[in-house]
């Protein structure tokens, strides 16, 4: 291959630029099967090994199957091939998770006393929706290396319906300040056992907390949660008095099958 003369040089200069320009698109179309970012797509593969790590041993590829990695099969679109995910059409940023009932556990012999990694979803940033209901989690833990302060600042909706958690996972709730849906119910949460409770979440419209069982007294925070428009206490037989200051939104309030016998602030 003869060098550019002189006279050449400008077109030699123009000709590696549209080169250069040509290997960059070719480079990204080499990733567009894998739809959704590369580090979020890592971050899927890390959540599904670890629901294979707390599940029972042979369930491995019962567990979100159609998560594969350049490993295991022929390269799909996690965006749009893989199940329980929705990406951002524009940014193909992962926004929304259904992870429900994915830990897998044997009927007879398994118990779940799982503890749940919240530092798997901190990589994506646009996550504004997650269901992890239906997975028999009893707590919530998070890495160290992770600020978990400064994590999920989008999510609007989490659902941690049908685990065991109780009071302890309160305080991280809490930290969930974007949050307008919670849904905790069939869970083991008594909500008098902290002072704040979920207080701080003041973008909340709907709160289910029904079928909790071991509910009891006054629901501390509540009374802040002034944009609340709908909250479910029902099948609650131990929670006897409720008290709230000032909840002006608040527009569906089920009570069925509780205790109550005092309502204050309403």
């Amino acid at each position: 291959m003869k060098s550019c003369s002189a006279m050449e040089s400008t077109s030699c200069i123009k000709f590696s630029l549209m080169s250069l320009i040509w290997i960059i698109v070719l480079i990204n179309e080499m990733h567009v099967y894998k739809g959704c970012l590369e580090t979020e797509r890592t971050a899927l593969l890390e959540i599904k090994s670890f629901f294979i790590s707390v599940s029972d041993i042979g369930y491995d590829d019962k567990i979100l199957p159609s998560w594969v990695g350049e490993d295991d099969g022929m390269p799909s679109d996690c965006c749009d091939d893989w199940e329980g995910v929705m990406c951002n059409v524009t940014t193909r940023r992962v926004m929304q998770l259904s992870l429900n009932y994915t830990e897998r556990l044997n009927y007879y012999d398994g118990t779940s006393a799982s503890l749940l990694n919240m530092s798997l979803f901190h990589p994506f940033e646009e996550l504004q929706s997650l269901d992890l209901s239906g997975n028999g989690f009893a707590g919530i833990y998070e890495n160290r290396a992770y600020d978990s302060f400064g994590s999920l600042k989008q999510l609007k909706m989490l659902n941690l319906a049908f685990n065991d958690f109780n009071d302890s996972i309160l305080p991280y709730l809490n930290t969930l300040t974007s949050l307008t849906t919670l849904i905790l119910n069939w869970n083991s949460i008594e909500g008098s056992r902290t002072k704040q409770g979920l207080a701080k979440l003041k973008n909340l419209e709907a709160l289910d907390l029904s079928s909790n069982y071991y509910i009891h007294g006054s629901l501390e925070g509540l009374a802040n949660l002034t944009n609340l428009q709908v909250l479910d206490l029902s099948y609650n037989q131990n929670l006897t008095t409720l008290g709230f200051a000032d909840l002006p939104n608040l527009k569906t309030l089920d009570l069925r099958y509780c205790g109550i016998t005092t309502i204050q602030g309403i």
